[in-house]
């Protein structure tokens, strides 16, 4: 027999175009779909309810009746070396959204945004894979959580958490062409740090300069084994009547947002940060060397921006004979009143993500 092979696989997403009610499908080409490249292994959940007569009288020793009664689709995308497009794509789609802004009369965009407002609708988008063969296209999909992390030396990670309708169909579709990106790397990533009175986070963001001090912020990057972001719209899934044996949609429940951070101690100054409960902010700035368009000014990457946290557990020094010793930061991220809980600015060549 002829074998499939685990590299002949394909997946495809509407990251560039939301769907125009909850489970609806999106014409498929590329100014909407994009296919996606360097990602993990395609292996989605068809998370089904499936129920049986075992447990009813029916007057046999086994089963004799199984029905599929709900239709599920759950998967996770990962970037072991993550390029713009997913990471800004995934933020999109669990935020809620971003504005565009163009690099003047150049082929190149920054999409800026944060967590949308308690009530706002979530974007939902289609999911075409194709494995062993066999593709589908699933709808109803929206971004449950999304990770960025690093680690020195290494390259920036991404991992996102895809909750479907349940919705789906045979699909058998060409896939549109790969978006060509550069991959980024904790070289290309600069961390700052503000105390107190003086955090000032800047209405406009700046790449490669620091955007949260009134005054000279600490520059942590060169100190820094690793660091995660992780945010979660821990939905809750709506059944309801009448459904058809799918999702009528998904709805954020109480949202998360998760900072972490490993590094090599110094001094005590963070210890007296948690001594004294002082308020902090960070900032993570990612500029790729790669200009976006030629003559223009904005570099492939992006920045996030913590404005409010505080270190839940004292920062001891850790580490044996022989090592360097180091630091890791367990932190509660806060809300300042004025600031969003997280600012996300993504910088690559694609104008909008999930247009109306």
């Amino acid at each position: 027999m002829i074998t499939k092979k685990g590299w002949d696989q394909s997946l495809m997403m509407s990251l560039f175009k939301k769907e125009a009610t909850y489970d609806a499908a999106v014409v498929i080409n590329a100014t909407n779909f994009c296919t996606m490249k360097g990602h993990s292994d395609y292996d989605p959940d068809w998370a089904d309810t499936v129920v049986d007569d075992l447990d009813a009288v029916t007057g046999s020793e086994y089963a004799t009746e199984q029905e599929i009664t709900e239709q599920g689709f759950k998967f996770g995308y990962e970037e072991a070396r993550a390029r713009p497009n997913a990471i800004i794509g995934m933020v999109a789609g669990a935020f809620g959204g971003l504005t565009a802004t163009q690099d003047g009369a150049f082929v190149a965009y920054k999409h800026k945004g944060n967590p949308a407002a308690v009530g706002a609708a979530i974007p939902s988008f289609n999911v075409i894979g194709k494995k062993g063969g066999i593709q589908y296209l699933h709808n109803g999909c929206k971004v449950n959580s999304v990770e960025i992390s690093g680690e020195e030396g290494g390259p920036v990670k991404l991992s996102a958490e895809i909750i479907g309708s349940g919705t789906r169909a045979v699909d058998a579709t060409g896939f549109v062409a790969k978006i060509s990106e550069p991959r980024l790397y904790s070289r290309y990533t600069k961390i700052w740090r503000e105390a107190s009175t003086a955090i000032s986070i800047d209405a406009t963001l700046t790449q490669g300069l620091e955007n949260i001090s009134s005054g000279t912020p600490t520059s942590m990057g060169p100190r820094v084994k690793s660091w995660r972001w992780k945010f979660m719209n821990n939905f809750e899934e709506q059944r309801g009547h009448g459904g058809a044996g799918v999702l009528q949609d998904l709805d954020p429940g109480r949202r998360g947002v998760e900072l972490g951070l490993t590094v090599l101690f110094n001094d005590n100054t963070e210890l007296n940060h948690y001594l004294n409960q002082t308020a902090l902010a960070l900032e993570l700035d990612c500029k790729h060397a790669t200009l976006i368009a030629a003559g223009g000014s904005f570099y492939y990457g992006f920045q996030i921006i913590v404005p409010k946290f505080q270190l839940k557990k004292a920062p001891h020094p850790k580490g044996g004979v022989g090592d360097s010793l180091t630091q890791d930061f367990e932190i509660l991220i806060m809300d300042d009143g004025t600031n969003p809980i997280s600012i996300f600015e993504g910088y690559n060549a694609k104008a909008a993500y999930f247009a109306v």
